[in-house]
């Protein structure tokens, strides 16, 4: 049975952790820098950092971009795309959802560290992949209705999707009338394999 000393030593050590954790954790957020989108974009979804500390952030906006942030001198710039009928004079600044299967819509990154390459998950594009340039991506799975989330297992390479629904597709989540579904998926691509299942 523990003395009430070392009860007291136990205590004392426990709040002096507390203290700690709570300067280190919560404290460090008391100062934040806001990255600017260029005029008339809108809709950042998803950001992601390349190999480099210094390599970004990048981000998904509405009108089918991904965006790269270049400094505070430039700011953001073009960075990837995800289809080839997207066109900067029918697409860039739109907020149509309707244009989605024209412009794309990438709403998830992440990088895969040991490659370097950026894996996109849009919602009319499903699976895609760009290189460290940048420019159009590489579609790799598709036929997804509303594909929303991605992330790449750092030690495997295994890619994790979400797929939001079998029934809706994006654009249909603002419409009247709209009833919320429970189809949803949670996937895994193994990159290596170039195959696709549930987790």
């Amino acid at each position: 049975m523990a003395t009430p000393k070392l009860l007291t030593m136990l205590l004392s050590t426990l709040v002096a952790c507390l203290c700690v954790f709570d300067t280190v954790v919560f404290g460090q957020f008391d100062k934040f820098n806001k990255y600017d989108l260029p005029t008339g974009v809108t809709g950042p979804e998803s950001a992601a950092f390349g190999v480099l500390p210094s390599n970004g952030p990048f981000t998904t906006v509405t009108d089918g971009r991904i965006l790269k942030w270049q400094g505070s001198s430039i700011g953001f710039v073009d960075f990837a795309y995800t289809t080839p009928t997207r066109t900067k004079q029918f697409c860039d600044g739109t907020t149509d959802p309707n244009k989605g299967p024209i412009c794309g819509r990438p709403l998830a990154l992440s990088f895969q560290r040991s490659t370097g390459l950026l894996y996109i998950a849009d919602a009319y594009f499903g699976l895609l992949v760009v290189g460290p340039t940048g420019g159009l991506a590489t579609q790799i799975v598709s036929g997804f209705k509303f594909l929303a989330g991605v992330d790449v297992n750092l030690i495997t390479g295994d890619v994790y999707l979400i797929d939001a629904s079998l029934t809706y597709e994006i654009r249909n989540t603002t419409q009247p009338g709209f009833q919320p579904d429970s189809t949803g998926r949670f996937l895994r691509y193994n990159s290596y394999q170039t195959s696709v299942g549930l987790a």
